[in-house]
């Protein structure tokens, strides 16, 4: 028994009689008439009994009808479903990411492709950059976000982002005057920095060191958005990504260009043993514009 034989065998039935149901189908009489011979002969059941010049269908005909109305109604959902998964609409997204990224930029990402895909489930993890390289190892995400530099890049990963990091002040603060905010301006002032590993407080210490300014590290903590937070608060003054920095622009943060450039990049990673989902690649394309708009509008600062 094979799918053609069914389509036949609904399409008689459907239609009427033979003649009907070969023109539906765009086939030959005999052409139809011997694919309902062959399912009588698989089946082992008489669909049809001859009335006349016509086709009667049997009480058996008629209750394998009924089921195979059923299946072919299983048969136009997996239609259905296959459209929706080809057309985007449909399936899942994994995505995990460190903090800076995490906390506002990519739930703004996720909300606009959310719009235009409801059907689409999304699950972000945000943790910190150690965490997102042991869930990235393990192959049970779609899209991962970790600190760079670039050169950590391989055959799995590329550059996602690479900004100027950005000075931040309270609001009110005498330095926000300034349009351009160098070490010399300010050394000795309570800074908030990251933890010491961390690749940005690294390039900081570099610059301060070299311009033989004195860097006051007052408050030290693991995540941007927390030093956003001690800065909004008055507790002291930083140098973060912009990413995290945006975030709190609606809160009174204030930010400045900061020379010399401190470099911040960001790597985009994607699972090694799977080749990635329409769902993903249709995601990539709303985040790349995203990405785009708030990049240029950092370099307007």
């Amino acid at each position: 028994m094979n799918l053609r034989q069914i389509e036949v065998f609904q399409a008689v039935m459907r239609a009427g009689s033979i003649t009907a149901g070969a023109e539906l189908l765009n086939l030959s009489q005999p052409a139809v008439s011997r694919q309902i011979e062959r399912l009588e002969r698989v089946s082992k059941l008489k669909l049809f009994s001859r009335v006349g010049r016509g086709l009667q269908p049997t009480p058996e005909g008629m209750a394998f009808y009924e089921e195979v109305k059923r299946a072919f109604v299983g048969l136009e959902n997996l239609r259905h479903i296959a459209d929706t998964i080809s057309n985007f609409n449909t399936g899942n997204l994994r995505i995990t990411s460190l903090p800076a990224l995490g906390f506002g930029f990519l739930p703004r990402v996720i909300s606009r492709f959310s719009k235009q895909y409801p059907n689409v489930d999304v699950s972000l993890q945000v943790r910190s950059a150690g965490s997102v390289r042991g869930v990235t190892a393990t192959q049970e995400f779609d899209i991962g976000f970790l600190p760079g530099p670039a050169s950590d890049c391989d055959e799995r990963s590329e550059r996602f982002a690479r900004v100027d990091g950005v000075c931040v002040l309270p609001s009110g603060h005498p330095l926000s005057a300034k349009s351009e905010i160098a070490p010399a301006d300010i050394a000795g002032l309570p800074f908030i920095a990251l933890v010491k590993d961390d690749i940005t407080r690294r390039q900081i210490e570099q610059i301060f060191e070299n311009t033989g300014r004195e860097l006051r590290p007052h408050i030290e903590t693991q995540f941007a958005a927390t030093v956003c937070n001690f800065v909004v608060s008055g507790a002291g003054v930083s140098v973060i990504s912009p990413f995290a920095a945006a975030d709190f622009a609606s809160h009174g943060l204030v930010m400045r260009r900061f020379r010399p450039v401190v470099k911040i990049d960001y790597v985009m990673v994607r699972p090694s043993m799977r080749p990635q989902s329409a769902v993903a690649r249709k995601f990539l394309s709303v985040l790349t514009e995203e990405r785009d708009t708030a990049i240029s509008q950092f370099e307007a600062i």
